[in-house]
């Protein structure tokens, strides 16, 4: 008696077939573990973006600034964030940049995936060379666009502390 070393076509045909089943179950799980990653990542960059902020207004000594960009070069005029922000030397006190070389970092995110808006009437992060904020508080929200869920929020206090939060649950209501 021949044994084959290979397998038949249809012991092949159910071994796809078991595998496009695993893979039709498994992929709205996975698809929520990216868009979760993702969420985690686009809060960890704003935050960091702020705090490196700070730190180069406290050891340049030069009041710098981070604000929503859409172009990577100019302030938006608004609380949308989704398109990108800049931080940027801010030696003037102005609400853009005056030069493209004060501009010192680009960011952006997954616009599709989520929106990030911050306070109404706080359209900035001016920090001043103590690592104060030039304003009050401000309060930065990020949601998932389909949902409009809450996927986090990044708060700056007055002093400059910078705090990411996210929701103990799903939380719902993400409306501008």
């Amino acid at each position: 008696m021949h044994h084959s070393k290979g397998l038949t076509l249809p012991e092949l045909i159910v071994a796809l077939a078991v595998l496009a089943i695993g893979a039709t179950l498994a992929w709205p799980g996975f698809s929520a573990l990216i868009l979760r990653t993702k969420g985690t990542t686009a809060l960890h960059l704003l935050g960091t973006a702020l705090a490196s902020a700070r730190m180069a207004a406290v050891s340049r000594r030069v009041p710098m600034t981070v604000c929503p960009s859409a172009d990577g070069r100019q302030c938006r005029k608004d609380p949308v964030w989704e398109d990108g922000w800049i931080v940027y030397r801010d030696r003037l006190a102005r609400d853009q940049p005056q030069s493209q070389a004060d501009v010192l970092q680009r960011f952006t995110i997954d616009r599709d995936a989520f929106t990030l808006r911050s306070t109404p009437g706080r359209l900035r992060v001016r920090y001043i060379p103590s690592g104060a904020t030039a304003t009050n508080n401000l309060t930065i929200l990020l949601c998932e666009r389909r949902a409009q869920r809450e996927v986090g929020r990044v708060v700056v206090s007055r002093p400059g502390r910078i705090r990411t939060q996210r929701p103990r649950a799903l939380a719902p209501g993400c409306i501008f």
